[in-house]
């Protein structure tokens, strides 16, 4: 198989799904408290869709993040991608946002700061705002995004 050919099927397979969400003051507080909307939201995901957490934590916070992935059962507790000491959080975001938008077919981008507009908008992905008063408007708003593209014949409730 040529190289040219080998691009081609590539580029047709179609990509996994996905939704990258930020962690701090987006799915939890002060570290390690649940936004319970958040978390169920999550946990009620298709199988189907791969979540990947982009966060401004630091590399040394890995530990206490993935304990509280597993501890509240949610989807993609491997796809951490924390920010390097030597990078800011904006250009972190912004990369690693770019990379999962050529690798995925990402649904929506959920954050609570600018930077995660910024990154998610520079990447071409779909961004929903958390705000302490729009918890529960806002998880939903993702909910609907991500049936939007399940065909409910393939839903698979995780659990």
């Amino acid at each position: 198989m040529s190289e040219a050919s080998l691009l081609d099927w590539a580029r047709s397979r179609p990509k996994p799904r996905a939704i990258i969400c930020d962690i701090d003051d987006t799915l939890c507080t002060g570290f390690d408290c649940p936004i319970l909307t958040a978390v169920k939201a999550l946990a009620a995901l298709d199988r189907s869709i791969v979540v990947h957490y982009v966060t401004a934590r630091p590399e040394g916070s890995r530990a206490g993040t993935e304990q509280f992935l597993a501890d509240h059962r949610l989807p993609g507790w491997r796809n951490l991608h924390f920010c390097p000491s030597w990078k800011s959080t904006r250009q972190h975001k912004t990369e690693v946002m770019a990379r999962l938008a050529r690798e995925y077919q990402v649904v929506v981008s959920v954050g609570d700061h600018d930077e995660d507009e910024a990154a998610s908008v520079a990447a071409g992905i779909p961004f929903v705002r958390v705000s302490d008063d729009t918890l529960e408007q806002t998880w939903a708003e993702v909910a609907r995004l991500v049936a939007a593209i399940v065909p409910p014949e393939s839903r698979e409730v995780s659990g």
